[in-house]
């Protein structure tokens, strides 16, 4: 196979319900699969087994639905972009459905680093005191201390108020929006920034990872 790209197709995905609990390698192997059943002409990854050379966004938690998993698949050949999503749709499941399929310069920056935000719709069952009121009241604090606990044991204090961009809650729904920054070593976790501003832990029904934003010239966030 020829090892320099033709052209790069970045591919937006939805993670239904049935794939919520599947780790980012998890994921990162079907998409890969699914790019090589195709057809289409991919650039072969570095390694030993053939499987298309792929680049994928930032990872979602397990747990969490997505609307917005990115992928770049590398192809030996031009192609048209609702040429690649024919091929590719038939192989849509209960786990993951193509929502876009866009031509992008093959040179164009990776989508972690032009990634800036992303948005989470949270339902869950909150305290009854909780309110839109308590969200106004978090997005007032300048900063706020919470201690994130790694697995191994390591503890690191953050401020878990810098990265909250935007929140807002409808009470009739149950529904949580949140827009969080991310940054590596900075970031915080969407269910955190719904228990500090509850003030209690709330049953989690749902949790979907709406949109990713970048940061335009001016400051604003734009849809990625």
């Amino acid at each position: 196979m020829n090892e320099v790209p033709k052209s790069r197709l970045r591919l937006k995905f939805a993670r239904l319900a049935p794939a919520k609990d599947l780790s980012h390698l998890e994921q990162i192997k079907v998409l890969r699969g699914r790019a090589a059943a195709s057809g289409l002409k991919f650039c072969q990854a570095a390694g030993g087994k053939p499987m298309p050379r792929m680049a994928f966004g930032p990872a979602v938690s397990v747990g969490h639905e997505s609307l917005c998993e990115y992928a770049d698949l590398y192809l030996e050949e031009f192609v048209r972009e609702d040429a690649a999503a024919e091929k590719l749709r038939p192989l849509d499941d209960g786990s993951f459905r193509l929502v876009s399929a866009r031509r992008i310069p093959v040179f164009f920056p990776s989508i972690e680093a032009a990634v800036n935000a992303a948005e989470f719709f949270m339902e869950a069952e909150f305290p009854a005191e909780f309110s839109q009121a308590a969200v106004d009241a978090f997005l007032a604090l300048k900063n706020l201390a919470y201690e994130r606990v790694k697995p191994s044991g390591e503890r690191k204090t953050l401020d878990a108020r810098t990265p909250v961009l935007a929140a807002s809650y409808d009470k009739e729904s149950a529904l949580l929006k949140v827009t969080l920054r991310l940054e590596p070593g900075k970031s915080v976790k969407p269910e955190i920034v719904a228990e500090l501003m509850a003030g209690g832990k709330p049953v989690f029904r749902r949790i979907v990872r709406k949109e990713l934003y970048w940061f335009n010239s001016g400051g604003k966030l734009e849809v990625f």
